[in-house]
């Protein structure tokens, strides 16, 4: 077989493992401004900008074998989403929405994912200790997260979080009682 063929036959192999990759898990957080996700798997083309501006570096791209490697997702568990709406502004197709760093409209239009909380592990609620951190890292404040009871346990409210993962990073290692996940209905 001559160079050509060797070639045509090396990019109809590609192709094919391509076309069947599996997309990354479905229910992965999108950045702040993320559309809908059909249309945000459209419109996204995977150039990092995104990723490149994040200051704490919750922005990730997938990566391993079988998996899509052109659409960003938060990795709230390790590094929380700050706010700072800078990948919003470097969007080049709109995938992500602008979002000014006005902390109105980031409260209003930032909806990244939901608190689940595992009242099993979190120390107030266990009654194995003292513990605000989720509360005192919030940037919503007591709208997200409020304080309830003696024990002053964590409380949240899904409908007002934005879903930036602070709380998620701020619980104790030997707790991990709050983990932020997508939006029911959405993956």
């Amino acid at each position: 077989m001559n160079r050509r063929g060797v070639l045509a036959l090396a990019a109809g192999a590609v192709s094919g493992l391509l076309a069947r990759r599996p997309r990354a898990a479905a229910a992965e957080l999108r950045p702040p401004g993320a559309l809908p996700p059909d249309a945000f798997e459209r419109a996204c083309i995977g150039c990092f900008r995104c990723a490149e501006v994040c200051p704490t570096r919750a922005i990730r791209f997938p990566s391993g074998p079988g998996l899509d490697a052109g659409h960003p997702f938060l990795a709230l568990r390790e590094s929380a989403c700050v706010l700072c709406m800078a990948c919003t502004g470097v969007c080049p197709t709109g995938a992500l929405a602008r979002i000014p760093a006005v902390p109105w409209r980031i409260a209003a239009e930032v909806r990244i994912g939901v608190p689940e909380l595992d009242r099993r592990s979190c120390l107030p609620w266990s009654g194995q200790g003292v513990c605000r951190l989720c509360a005192y890292v919030c940037p919503i404040g007591t709208r997200a997260v409020e304080l309830v009871g003696p024990q002053q346990a964590p409380l949240f409210h899904a409908e007002a979080c934005v879903g930036c993962g602070l709380c998620e990073e701020a619980c104790p290692e030997e707790a991990r009682a709050v983990r932020i996940v997508a939006p029911r209905g959405v993956s």
